[in-house]
């Protein structure tokens, strides 16, 4: 027998996408019912990847008893699962890859931004989310400040913040913890001073990028931003691979902070100018 024949309900002699379908059919609280998988949308941006392993996870533990509905959003003519593609992936694997019906709760009404909220609250209140999946959905609903703002500081610069897939290209920064902390540190103007000076000295390098090099360059500007001259910087630090800041900073075994260990890489390539230029003061403190 079937998986779908031995776990859900049979098919109707009227195949369901036939219904009408209309907005005040759903609506909050959300209404209950039965749809075929092949009707769903997932993999929408705020959700996390699709993980095989959990998949296979949720195929070992499988108990129909603790089954509990998709949250689905009814938007714009289609069914948006907000809450359990990893559910669905296993009941179709189960099933040898065919659609199954599954439980739904529907909700109507909701705008992309209130899905990624939604989808943010349910797998934070279930502890599933990594850092940058809760930074992503946070960030696709727009409904925390501090992470829109640095999200519009980025684009605006013309990088991108890679929160959910990270592949290494150019402009593309991954970093979350030392961004936001040179957010706070900087504020929006030196942060964004920070960005266009990363972009016009390495042209958005993904070495560029590293929380290593944000933790360093945050240092250097709150210490030195009256002072330096961002042309000499440009000039300067174009000069040095990224890599080489990261890698002599990690060799500094004099001081615990981080930011400094870098930033100490940054001043003398700074001020590796000619003789009589006007260099900059270590002023550092720890």
């Amino acid at each position: 027998m079937s998986y779908r024949k031995k776990h859900y309900p049979a098919k109707p002699e009227k195949p369901e996408r036939d219904s009408p379908l209309s907005d005040v059919e759903y609506g909050r609280p959300g209404t209950e019912r039965s749809l075929f998988t092949g009707r769903l949308t997932s993999g929408l941006p705020y959700q996390r990847p699709v993980d095989e392993k959990e998949v296979n996870r949720l195929i070992r533990e499988w108990d129909d008893r603790l089954l509990d509905p998709l949250v689905v959003s009814f938007r714009d003519g289609k069914f948006n699962v907000v809450d359990g593609q990893h559910r669905v992936a296993a009941m179709r694997k189960m099933n040898g890859g065919k659609e199954v019906m599954v439980p739904c709760i529907i909700y109507s009404g909701l705008t992309y931004e209130q899905e990624a909220d939604l989808c943010y609250k349910l797998d934070k209140a279930k502890k599933r989310l990594t850092l940058a999946q809760a930074t992503n959905a946070l960030a696709e609903s727009g409904t925390d400040a501090d992470i829109r703002t640095v999200k519009s500081l980025i684009e605006a610069n013309g990088f991108v913040w890679a929160l959910d897939r990270r592949t290494r290209a150019a402009n593309e920064i991954g970093s979350i913890r030392a961004l936001m902390k040179s957010w706070r540190a900087l504020g929006n103007e030196e942060f964004s001073r920070m960005l266009v000076l990363l972009r016009c000295t390495w042209g958005g390098h993904p070495d560029s990028l590293t929380s290593f090099v944000f933790s360093g360059m945050t240092t250097f500007l709150k210490t030195y931003s009256a002072e330096m001259d961002d042309r000499i910087f440009i000039r300067q630090l174009s000069k040095v691979e990224p890599d080489e800041i990261v890698r002599r900073g990690k060799l500094d075994f004099s001081t615990n902070n981080n930011g400094l260990r870098y930033a100490r890489v940054i001043l003398e390539k700074y001020n590796n100018q000619r003789k009589n230029a006007k260099k900059l003061p270590y002023r550092f403190t720890d």
